[in-house]
């Protein structure tokens, strides 16, 4: 079936863009030349005899004019400022290769939301949500695995590797006991975070694998008293309201620790309360051939009273062998295209 997300061939350069961007500033090319892509500074690029070229225009840099490609080289330039959604335009020559694009629209705008949000000394964070047809997480007892497929798992861990942490709630970590690593792609792992308000997984994780060298830091109410916790959680308190952890705050913490990219991979709680913060910059929502009938909900946010008080988004997708990817953009806030500006 296809897959619009399984061209490798553009991963390794994507995985340079993160490290270019995040040690300088200036605009990227991504070249082909024969089967083999790259990332470059456009300023130390060479063009001669490539096959294709994607433009990528530094977010934190105002003024750029597409490069000059050869007559017969393949040149597309990403825009991001192109409408409602992450757009690439073809100034001259043939367009790049469609499986490229597609890589280059799901990912581009994380790797350049990010640089964007290191610069305005803020996180970018991208939630995701893998769910049934008629909008279920998983069964009423918690039960998950496997609502998505191998291409929604190869993605999430292509997300892990390029943002600086994944982040879990407490139900998520002690029902799935996810790892939290990249092993599926080539790339880093991220550093993990479990949030729970109450510290329940403190007191009910033993064993978790997200506690397995080099540990997790788990995010707790400040009102909570050093409980006994596995050696390798490592505790951040952050001022809570009820046992809520507020997101704006915890953001704050997170970005004095360095971390300005978060991988926000569920659950449904913990994805609501950043919803309902505005604090989601891109939200990912794969959608699973099937339907479940009962079970938990992909969001739980407070009833609104109007249609136009809902959360509005601007969308692109993708294909994931016979399932949806969506890549969603909120509207009212802080949006990965706004970043971008």
């Amino acid at each position: 079936m296809a897959c619009e997300l399984q061209d490798d061939g553009l991963w390794p350069a994507l995985l340079s863009a993160r490290t270019e961007l995040a040690s300088a500033i200036g605009d990227l090319l991504f070249v082909q030349h024969g089967t083999t892509w790259r990332c470059m500074p456009a300023m130390a690029a060479n063009l001669r005899g490539a096959r294709q070229v994607l433009a990528a225009p530094d977010p934190r840099v105002a003024g750029r004019e597409a490069p000059q490609a050869p007559p017969d080289c393949a040149l597309s330039v990403y825009d991001p400022n192109g409408g409602s959604t992450p757009r690439f335009d073809h100034p001259t020559g043939r367009p790049v290769d469609p499986n490229v694009l597609s890589m280059a629209q799901i990912y581009l705008p994380v790797v350049l939301g990010t640089a964007a949000a290191r610069g305005a000394g803020r996180v970018f964070v991208a939630g995701h949500v893998t769910q049934t047809l008629d909008g279920r997480i998983a069964c009423e007892n918690g039960q998950s695995k496997w609502i998505g497929n191998e291409a929604d798992l190869r993605h999430a861990h292509r997300m892990r590797a390029l943002l600086d942490a994944v982040m879990v709630g407490a139900g998520t970590a002690l029902c799935d006991d996810p790892q939290l690593t990249v092993r599926h792609v080539e790339g880093p792992d991220p550093r993990r975070i479990v949030l729970s308000g109450r510290g329940r997984v403190l007191r009910h994780g033993a064993g978790l694998r997200v506690f397995t060298p080099p540990g997790c830091d788990v995010v707790v109410d400040d009102t909570i008293h050093d409980p006994l916790h596995d050696p390798m959680a490592r505790l951040i308190k952050v001022r809570a309201k009820t046992g809520s952890i507020e997101p704006c705050a915890m953001l704050e913490v997170m970005r004095d620790r360095g971390i300005h990219s978060i991988y926000l991979e569920g659950g449904s709680t913990t994805v609501s309360s950043f919803l309902q913060a505005r604090c989601i910059d891109l939200l990912q929502i794969h959608i699973a051939a099937m339907v479940m009938g009962s079970g938990l909900p992909s969001f739980v946010l407070p009833a609104v009273d109007h249609v136009q008080d809902s959360i509005k988004f601007t969308m692109a997708h993708a294909i994931l062998d016979g399932h949806v990817l969506l890549s969603c953009w909120p509207t009212r806030s802080v949006s990965a295209r706004a970043a971008l500006v």
